[in-house]
């Protein structure tokens, strides 16, 4: 397959899917399967041929034709032994067709997404803005996810004094307990034109961090605007989402959705469009009197 030249964004999917062909392929057998499982669950690295087909009740010949075509996918590794041939997991090949079906697997579902939102909203186009603050880089994933996922504009907010390693820890989780807000860039964000505003920010000493303090109090055009809002964090968000939920209705805004994402949820190669998917069932243009599910499930 040609490199096609007519993504928008290049995504390289056209130089990986005959790569991945041969590996779907490949084990697109349940006998290989069974391979590929045993190799993964031996300890020794000392299974050969014979042991193979003792183990599968097949014979030899067919194991050894078997461990060809996995061989010629770069799945399987051999090392001769005296006269013993024995099988291993290619490891970095492995990792390579994971990253690729990564890859894969983000860009279809990032298509999916986009159809989510035109068959939830035919006759309305929304415009969406997605706000955020990282330190560590997750948040800005998450945002970019969100980005990729919806076509929306993406703003991110960044301390006029970058924190270092030291000072997060301590000058930024003194100030997060005290609930302060930090100088930031952009210091006014305007989001009248916006129908609906997303703000992620990450969980600091179980509060919002300081700088989406400051942009909260940025904020311009936004009363009336719909906001939903996600937080961060290792384990629990502690009081994150109640106290920018606060923030945010003291400016006006109406937070239609609460998300708190742990570190497990934020691996999820498609966090993103899962994110997207809570927002259109929560209908958040709906009625805006009933009180939106805020736990995560």
């Amino acid at each position: 397959m040609e490199i096609c030249n007519q993504c928008e964004d290049c995504t390289k999917l056209c130089e990986i899917v005959p790569k991945m062909a041969g590996v779907f392929k490949a084990l697109g057998d349940l006998t290989r399967l069974k391979i590929i499982y045993l190799l993964t669950c031996d300890t020794t690295g000392t299974l050969g041929v014979s042991e193979l087909a003792s183990r599968l009740g097949i014979s030899q010949p067919a194991v050894s034709q078997h461990l060809k075509t996995l061989k010629s996918e770069g799945i399987v590794d051999s090392r001769r032994d005296g006269f013993y041939i024995y099988y291993t997991i290619n490891r970095d090949r492995m990792v390579e067709f994971r990253d690729n079906f990564e890859l894969m697997y983000s860009s279809v579902m990032g298509r999916c997404n986009r159809e989510l939102i035109r068959k939830s909203s035919p006759d309305q186009e929304i415009r969406a803005c997605v706000i955020y603050y990282s330190y560590s880089g997750v948040t800005r994933h998450i945002a970019e996810e969100i980005r990729n996922a919806s076509g929306c504009d993406i703003i991110e907010i960044r301390t006029k004094k970058p924190y270092s390693s030291f000072s997060a820890y301590t000058t930024g989780v003194f100030r997060s307990r005290k609930m302060a807000c930090d100088p930031i860039e952009p210091d006014s964000i305007d989001v009248s034109a916006y129908d609906l505003i997303v703000m992620g920010t990450p969980v600091w000493a179980w509060k919002p961090a300081p700088a989406m303090n400051a942009a909260v109090q940025a904020l311009k055009g936004c009363e009336g605007k719909r906001v939903v809002i996600f937080t961060t964090c290792c384990n629990q968000p502690g009081e994150a989402l109640p106290i920018l939920k606060e923030a945010l209705i003291s400016r006006g805004a109406i937070v239609v959705l609460e998300i708190s994402l742990t570190s497990e949820d934020t691996k999820n190669p498609d966090a993103g469009g899962e994110i997207l998917r809570r927002i259109i069932q929560a209908e958040p243009f709906g009625d805006t009197t009933k009180t939106p599910d805020s736990e995560e499930k």
